[in-house]
């Protein structure tokens, strides 16, 4: 028995008018226009599709850029004043310098031979106006120190901080008390005075040249 091909034949007339219909019609082999009866090749073709999650890629693009900065800490090498390099989150808060301060040298070969005279339990306010900064510690910051250690911690704290923008002298008060710190040379600066950098440029270690 021959083998029949069942064609779909869909008319749909909407322009004129006429009411559309649809049927099924078998025809022979025979019958079929020769186009329809020709061997078809089939050709399968793959699409790969890559799908970019734009938020994914948003997000990264709008990622804050983190800002950092160098401060310059002063720590102690053979009783005298070096300076050191650290870099820390911008912009650098009185905060941040004087707890990144107390937490003594860095480490690495910059911290090697440096130590810090100021206690790691040491609590401060700062305040600044008019380019004086303002720090007020408690009493067990200087007499838990020896006389060498004293000048030594104040020449620190007086150092780091006279080399940021904005300040140019100290002013040193205990429980909100003015009180006297000695200087660089030795002596002692009245209660109440405010103290420079200069002050303490004595104990820096000498560079030669």
């Amino acid at each position: 028995m021959k083998r029949l091909i069942a064609v779909v034949v869909l008319i749909a007339i909407s322009s004129c008018g006429v009411p559309s219909t649809s049927k099924v019609i078998q025809l022979s082999p025979s019958e079929l226009p020769s186009e329809l009866s020709e061997q078809t090749t089939t050709t399968s073709t793959t699409t790969t599709t890559i799908l970019i999650d734009e938020s994914v890629e948003d997000r990264a693009t709008s990622l804050p850029e983190v800002l950092a900065e160098p401060i310059e800490l002063y720590y102690i090498s053979a009783n005298r004043l070096v300076a050191t390099t650290l870099t820390i989150a911008s912009p650098a808060t009185t905060s941040q310098v004087l707890a990144a301060l107390i937490a003594g040298p860095p480490p690495g070969d910059n911290g090697v031979g440096l130590r810090s005279a100021l206690p790691l339990n040491l609590n401060a306010e700062i305040q600044i106006s008019k380019g004086i900064l303002q720090i007020d510690t408690s009493s067990q910051f200087l007499s838990d120190l020896s006389p060498i250690d004293q000048r030594l911690a104040i020449a620190q704290i007086v150092l780091t901080f006279t080399r940021r923008p904005g300040v140019g002298q100290i002013i040193f008060t205990v429980d909100g008390q003015s009180i006297a710190v000695p200087r660089g040379r030795g002596d002692l600066a009245k209660p109440g005075t405010a103290v420079s950098f200069d002050d303490y440029s004595s104990l820096l270690v000498t560079v030669a040249g």
